[in-house]
């Protein structure tokens, strides 16, 4: 069986990262070490002089006497939780190309279900937002898919009753295309240039060489990008297009994460989704 770099990226063990954040200690020293890589900064004066009270959970400005909490301002702010709870929830969530439920959350963090889901909520917006900006570019694999809905047997693909249509961009290295880098993707009202091209605009760079299938709606791409269109066969046929590997293993990673964690999605979760989620070469494994 073939195999690619992706597949075995380096990731965090679970043996590892139980040596290295099993204390409170240690999480709250890797909270401090992220917010603060260049050492601790007053947000009130800038000044870099301080103390450290409170047994070492707030850090005093020594010009401004400000106190300041590492986890203020952060998802774990007036948390009543162990850190250690939020980092295993953090693992949890990022070492699987499916992700967790929020049922099997609880279970393994032994919280109650509402705190379970309100914390996997946190920190996938939290990813949301850190990606937000991110502009891909260089090699981008483009197609477009369709979920939700509760018809059965009726029409599939594109114009199919009573589903969502997204769009997902995948880039990957230039120099080596096994190499996946950085995935896009947005919930659309139907696959047609009103909808496509603002988003283009917005989170792809200009002059990309762009790979979609041959459906028009994507014709505009000619005028600002290196548009590469390839005819698709349709159906199950498409997954074995070389030019769409990668965006073919991230939303059958996708339709696997709904059947095997969420179970289903309504059309309602797909279209309250972010304007463009965005997440690293993690979520893209396969």
């Amino acid at each position: 069986m073939t195999s690619y770099e992706v597949q075995f990226q380096k990731g965090l063990s679970l043996r590892e990262f139980n040596e290295s954040y099993a204390t409170e200690e240690a999480c709250a020293e890797a909270v401090i070490a992220a917010r603060w890589p260049n050492g601790f900064i007053c947000p009130e004066c800038g000044s870099t002089r301080h103390c450290r009270i409170a047994r070492g959970k707030l850090f005093q400005c020594i010009e401004c006497r400000k106190q300041t909490s590492p986890t203020a301002g952060t998802i774990f702010q007036d948390t009543k939780l162990p850190l250690t709870v939020w980092f295993l929830a953090m693992h949890l969530l990022t070492q699987g190309k499916h992700s967790v439920s929020a049922l099997e959350l609880k279970r393994q963090l032994g919280v109650t279900y509402t705190t379970a889901w309100k914390m996997k909520q946190k920190i996938l917006q939290v990813m949301v937002e850190r990606e937000e900006d991110r502009r891909l570019s260089g090699r981008v694999e483009v197609d477009d898919a369709y979920d939700g809905g509760e018809r059965h047997g009726g029409k599939r693909g594109r114009g199919a009753a009573g589903k969502t249509p997204f769009v997902v961009a995948v880039q990957t290295d230039v120099e080596n295309p096994d190499k996946v880098l950085f995935l896009k993707m947005k919930t659309l009202k139907a696959v047609s240039v009103q909808e496509l091209k603002p988003w283009f605009e917005a989170y792809i760079e200009p002059g990309s060489l762009i790979l979609t299938d041959g459906w028009r709606a994507y014709n505009f791409l000619d005028e600002d990008f290196k548009h590469d269109s390839h005819k698709s066969p349709g159906g199950w046929r498409s997954a074995k297009v070389p030019a769409f590997r990668w965006v073919n293993t991230v939303l059958g990673n996708l339709k696997g994460n709904i059947k095997g964690v969420t179970r289903w999605v309504s059309r309602v979760h797909w279209t309250a989704t972010s304007p463009s989620s965005a997440i690293g070469s993690t979520g893209a494994s396969t």
